[in-house]
């Protein structure tokens, strides 16, 4: 082991910053979590303060607004989760049929370019683009029609948040499945075009079945951010009038913890967002393996 160790030194001391990263800002911060069972003060830091058990987690669920900011989380979560797998999976084959190499890396990086764009800057976008007064609805005058409040109605609230985050994500969540599909062996298509497939039996028959592993690991992974509808979108598109459908489990935590320091209140809900993460990614990883032999451990 010691003279394993000494060959590989190099590259061990390599993996130190990495290791540092994790313990500074990915261990060290969870001991900051046990404020979730304490009534914390400043004054009194977090080992000073009084312990208050399972008191907030229990005042979490009887909160009046539970039932309101579950709904709208778990329901932008299955759309970001569901239409964010297809349309990249779609993108990814798509660009996969394109055989001009110059045209193809060309749609590639056009697609890739949103996801370097802060999603605070799409909101900002969303928000001009869509305003009372905006270009969208200025088209639509333009064309005889009634102006429509997109930012202020609730029923579209959901589907415009789900698509501002597909615009920004197709493109580089379909890297992985462009290499899962680079990676299927050509001799499979070619014996299908001998058989007369056509272009679409190939992919319902071929291109699907093949990658199906990475979409059920990935929709795994994705399952542990079930109760992560996100913030930045539903912080800054948020206004009195599309509230019941824009407050999720982010921003209840954000303005519990920071606009109205209930720190211990905000802690505790943060915990139950993790744990049931976790035992989702669990389960559907216990299902997905007993069930199509496919898992991530």
């Amino acid at each position: 082991m010691a003279k394993k160790i000494r060959k590989q030194k190099f590259y061990l001391l390599a993996l130190i910053p990495f290791f540092a990263y994790l313990i500074i800002f990915k261990y060290y911060p969870m001991y900051g979590a046990i404020i979730a069972f304490k009534n914390f003060s400043f004054r009194k830091g977090i080992l000073g303060s009084s312990w208050y058990g399972l008191h907030y987690f229990i005042m979490f669920f009887k909160s009046p607004d539970i039932w309101m900011v579950l709904r709208n989380t778990l329901a932008m979560s299955s759309l970001n989760i569901v239409l964010g797998a297809v349309f990249a999976i779609l993108l990814a084959i798509l660009i996969s049929e394109i055989r001009t190499v110059w045209y193809k890396k060309i749609v590639q990086t056009i697609s890739y370019l949103p996801h370097f764009i802060s999603l605070i800057v799409v909101s900002g976008m969303a928000m001009a683009l869509l305003a009372s007064n905006g270009p969208v609805n200025t088209l639509i005058k333009g064309a005889g029609l009634q102006p429509v409040n997109f930012l202020g109605s609730v029923n579209m609230f959901w589907g415009l948040v789900t698509g501002l985050n597909i615009w920004q994500s197709v493109g580089w969540g379909s890297i992985i499945y462009i290499a899962a599909i680079v990676s299927i062996d050509p001799s499979m298509y070619e014996s299908a075009i001998l058989d007369g497939a056509g272009k679409f039996s190939q992919i319902k028959y071929i291109t699907i079945p093949m990658i199906f592993p990475t979409i059920m690991i990935l929709f795994i992974f994705s399952l542990g951010y079930i109760l992560s509808a996100g913030f930045e979108l539903q912080l800054f598109l948020q206004n009195p009038l599309n509230y019941t459908h824009a407050e999720v489990l982010d921003t209840y935590v954000f303005k519990y913890g920071l606009q109205k320091s209930m720190y211990s209140y905000a802690a505790a809900v943060g915990i139950l967002k993790s744990i049931v993460g976790f035992g989702l990614v669990v389960i559907v990883n216990f299902v997905t393996r007993k069930f199509f032999k496919v898992g991530v451990f």
